[in-house]
Parts: C-alpha cells; structure tokens; sequence
C-alpha cells in the first residue's frame, strides 16, 4: 500500500524542492565571473547570426553574383578586421584592403566592399564610410545591431549584418570608470566569416570556387600560396552547387562548438593563469605577451585592452632567435604569455620555466609529455582545430574560415577580465 501524505506535507516538500531550486540557480548564477560573461557574449553572436542566415544568404548572393560577372573584393573599416580577413589561413586569396579612403569613388558596381566598424569615434573611419555609401560597389556592413551606420534608411548599394554586441561592447568596468575589454572584435569576426562561409557557398551556386589560402605551416615550401596568391576564383573548378545557408550554418555550428568547449573545460585554467597574472602583477614584475596571427596583434594596446603587459611585439621569428630574446630579457617572476598557432612551443616555454618564469600558452597543439610536467607552465586549449580553418568544401583540396582569431581572442580577453574584473 502506498502511504498517504499529508497535503501540508506536499506543500511542504514543494516549498523546499523550490528553495533548492533557486538555490542551485542562485549559486550557478553567482559562479559565472567575466570569464562565462565574455565567453557567453560570443555565444549570444553566434546564436543571433543563426537567426539572421537568411538576409546573409541574400548578401552573399548578392555579393556572388558581382563577383563572379569580374568585380573584385576589397575589405576596409577596422585596421583589424582587414588584416584577419586579408591573407588568412583559410580564407580568400583575392580579398584585399581598399586602396586608400578615396578609392571608393573609382570603384565599379560589379566590386564588392566588406566594411567592418567596432562603433568607436575614428574619424578616417567615418570618411571611408560616407565615400562606400555614395559609390557603386556593393557595400556588406558589419558592426553592433545599435551603432548608427545601420539606422534604416541605408542606400540601397549597402546590405547591413547587425551583430548582437552593444555599441559600447566593453565588458568589465572600473571604479575609475575605465571600460575594458570589449566584445567586438571577435564578434564581428565571427559575423564577417560567417559571410565568407556563405560567399564560398553562393560562388559555388553559380559553380565558381573561390581560391581559400592554405595555412603556411602546413604548404610544404608555400607551393600552394606560390600559385593561389591574389586568385579570386580557381580558373579551372567547377564545383557542384551547395544549398542556401548550408556553409553559414555549418561555419557557425564549428564556432559554438569551440566556445562551448572552453566554457564547459577551459575557464578554470583562465582563472589560474589569472590569478598568475594577478601575482605578477601585484609583485611588479613583468609581464610579455606575444601575439601571433592577424587580428589580434592588431587589438593589442588598443583602448579597452589590459595595461599590464610589459610589451606588445611579436618576439619570435624562429625557435632558436625566440629562445634567445626569453633568456636576454625574463626573469624569475615573471609571466610570459604566448597566443599562438599549430606548433605547441616547447623549447620557447622549457627556457622560460628554466629561468623561474612562468608561461601561459594558447595554441592548437597542447605541451608535449615532458613540458606538461612543469610546475611554472599553463596551457589553455583554446580549442580550434590543427588545420586552423574548419569548414569542408567537398572536391576542393583544403578547408575554408578559421576558427583560431575567433577563440583566441576571446580566450584572451576572458582571461584579462578574470584578473581585473572581480
């Protein structure tokens, strides 16, 4: 026989189950520091660009169909943005950086205009905008679904795609005031591959196949940059078409599985690499970064970035002269930060650890067997894969849009945030 409960008992039980509810969502509430808040932001973008797949689809058609009648594809905006696009791993060897702000005016209604803007007072920006909107290239606009550029009323040679980051998208502020940290830059990254990813597949609507860049670390004597360099199409392929939305959505599906991934595993190496940095900080010693790649070098020392690193440059041409510069200018103390590539820089991390300084890798590679070991080394996986790019064009020799500016941007900035924003 079942026993009866009282009902004062039912509603008693029911009072504590939803006591502990809210205590558990309180609690999961409480945990998520600026590490989930940064990385939560890239997440709502990618979710808001799956929502917004059919006006890309539109743009990239529209884009696809001047391309392929002989215009070409240039890329302006932010200096950032138009490094990461321009020569990429994985994207499009014929983009390239408008030729000085007043080339708008020479441009033909078969050309094609990427025009990113972070929503920040620039005025060469602002100039670059007004000649776009007033020419006859087809103008893709890619910044905050508020910033101004957007309002309705665009000419009709612009297509915007609105990015669900704030106009003012710094996510940390101080008692000072200071804003720090913002989301843009691998936001609209994340919009402007999207739109690659579809451009690759509206080209191929048409049975065009845009040239994609191989990454240099993987072309063997650089054969293949040798003969795609500057290429808008492959003269010789003719791929078969790809459905509407198919590469955008496939693109962004790789982007939130990576995020995802480093929430669920990654933030509490973020927080003990803050907390060196914090350690760092605290005792004044120095504190290096070294950036690889094409966007993020870039965002460093921009405003809104962290303050406390000691230098900015690139330090590594080749192991051996990285090596050197780590043993004439670290010392015990110190935190030497790499954001890096494929390679997982075992000799460069060895010789810093070897000096009592500590290293904080991001790279594709994780440490080898032996660097694992060290007490004074960190690797945060930032979960990209080994070929960089991710998106597979069937019949064609490599993979399009890379994911590693994307996560290690936002892998960085999540960590800074863990350092100055509690």
């Amino acid at each position: 026989m079942t026993p009866k409960i009282p009902l004062s008992g039912l509603a008693n039980s029911a009072r504590v189950l939803m006591a502990l509810l809210v205590a558990c969502s309180a609690a999961s509430v409480a945990a998520a520091g600026p590490a989930e808040n940064y990385l939560d932001a890239q997440l709502r973008v990618a979710r808001s660009l799956a929502e917004n797949l059919d006006s890309i689809a539109d743009a990239a058609d529209a884009a696809a169909a001047r391309l392929v009648a002989g215009g070409n594809l240039y890329l302006a905006g932010e200096p950032g943005m138009v490094s990461e696009l321009a020569g990429r791993a994985g994207g499009l060897c014929g983009a390239k950086g408008l030729p000085g702000e007043k080339a708008a005016a020479n441009l033909g209604r078969n050309d094609v205009v990427l025009f990113s803007d972070y929503g920040t007072a620039k005025q060469p920006a602002a100039d670059t905008w007004k000649g776009l909107t007033q020419s006859n290239a087809l103008v893709i606009a890619f910044a905050s679904k508020d910033n101004p550029i957007l309002k309705p009323g665009l000419p009709a040679n612009v297509r915007a795609i609105p990015v669900d980051v704030p106009c003012d998208s710094h996510l940390v502020s101080l008692p000072d005031g200071r804003r720090l940290f913002p989301a843009a830059p691998p936001a609209i990254a994340i919009a402007q591959w999207t739109f690659t990813a579809e451009l690759i597949g509206a080209c191929r609507r048409q049975n065009r196949q845009l040239a994609v860049y191989l990454s240099v670390y993987l072309d063997e004597g650089r054969q293949r940059l040798k003969r795609t360099a500057g290429l808008l199409f492959e003269p010789n392929l003719r791929p078969e078409p790809v459905a509407r939305k198919q590469y955008a959505g496939q693109f962004l599906d790789a982007v939130r599985t990576s995020l995802e991934a480093v929430r669920r595993e990654d933030v509490p190496s973020m927080r003990k690499a803050a907390s060196w940095l914090a350690e760092a900080r605290a005792a004044h010693a120095k504190i290096y970064r070294n950036f690889q790649g094409h966007l993020p070098p870039v965002e460093a020392g921009l405003p809104g970035d962290a303050t406390f690193f000691t230098n900015i440059k690139p330090v590594r041409a080749t192991d051996e002269e990285g090596v050197k510069w780590l043993r004439e200018n670290l010392h015990s103390g110190d935190v030497y930060l790499f954001l890096g590539y494929q390679k997982n820089e075992d000799a460069m991390a060895a010789a810093a650890n070897a000096l009592g300084a500590r290293t904080i890798f991001l790279t594709s590679a994780g440490p080898g067997p032996e660097q694992s070991k060290s007490p004074r080394h960190l690797y945060v996986n930032p979960h990209w894969p080994y070929t960089d790019a991710c998106l597979e064009l069937p019949g064609y020799d490599v993979k399009a849009c890379p994911l590693s500016c994307i996560l290690g941007l936002t892998c960085y900035y999540a960590m800074c945030g863990e350092v100055v924003g509690k």
